[in-house]
């Protein structure tokens, strides 16, 4: 299983838990749980310039390059896994692109929540 990272769109600052409630909606299929934002857009496409993006459906093989498999993206978050051999060079990666686009990050199997700064 792959390291497991929700970029999403928040207004004000959340606790570990509420992430954790929130990715658990977004799992059942809840997209309206995050209010829609075209900062996801410009993330998403930031990302995938930068990684491409395989299918985790596929029986490709994967080469030793770093590279993301997108789960969902809507129009409040992304949901995706990091191949574990990258995760050094890529969650930083995510994480500080959230940050610059005003988003925040959850890392599911760390358990960590990485919030924006807020006005």
């Amino acid at each position: 299983m792959p390291l497991i990272l929700v970029v999403m769109n928040i207004e004000s600052p959340l606790s570990l838990d509420a992430a954790g409630e929130i990715y658990g909606e977004l799992c059942e299929g809840n997209y309206e749980v995050l209010k829609p934002s075209e900062k996801i857009d410009a993330f998403y496409q930031e990302l995938i310039d930068k990684y491409p993006v395989i299918d985790p459906y596929s029986d490709r093989e994967i080469d030793d390059s770093p590279r993301i498999m997108v789960i969902n993206v809507s129009d409040g978050a992304v949901l995706m896994g990091i191949l574990w051999e990258h995760t050094e060079e890529v969650a930083p990666f995510v994480t500080g692109l959230a940050e610059k686009h005003g988003l925040a990050c959850y890392d599911v199997q760390h358990g960590k929540l990485y919030l924006p700064p807020f006005p």
